[in-house]
């Protein structure tokens, strides 16, 4: 029998692959390509580390899972995906900071419904913690995405 946590992972993959898919694009395939992997590698990194070597928090089941796994990638890939295409880069400084509050309150949300249905667990992790990281994870994806905009620019 499968589990709810697992339901849970795929439905949500599903759904914010479907929001990435649809969503119009102001990014290159390229640079999709890059931040996508880069958002996933970096997803990983950051919950190995404190899900697997310090145990703040456990996905799934303890170890490596292979639903959760693939999961995580198709999460981190396609809310880069949707971030990055929404993000306001032209608009105000007020205007950009709204933007990554409300995002990372919707990231808050998400956490709060794997938490429901199981997906995460926390051990010494806090909401709190997610809720002071998640503004600073967006800015270092948008910068990651400057900087590779840069590179790109700088080769041609």
């Amino acid at each position: 029998m499968v589990e709810a946590q697992t339901i849970f992972v795929l439905i949500s993959s599903f759904i914010l692959a479907l929001v990435a898919y649809m969503i119009p694009k102001k990014m290159k395939k390229y640079e999709i390509y890059a931040t996508s992997i880069f958002a996933a590698l970096f997803g990983l990194l950051v919950d190995t580390v404190l899900a697997i070597k310090y145990k703040f928090y456990v996905l799934d089941q303890p170890g490596v899972q292979i639903p959760p796994l693939v999961g995580q990638v198709i999460l981190y890939s396609a809310t880069s995906i949707i971030l990055l295409n929404l993000y306001p880069y032209d608009k105000s400084i007020k205007s950009r900071v709204v933007y990554i509050l409300t995002f990372a309150i919707l990231a808050i949300a998400f956490e709060l419904l794997s938490l429901h249905f199981g997906f995460i667990k926390y051990r010494e992790w806090k909401l709190w913690y997610s809720a002071l990281c998640y503004p600073f994870l967006i800015c270092f994806l948008v910068l990651h995405y400057r900087f590779f905009q840069w590179l790109v620019k700088r080769e041609t």
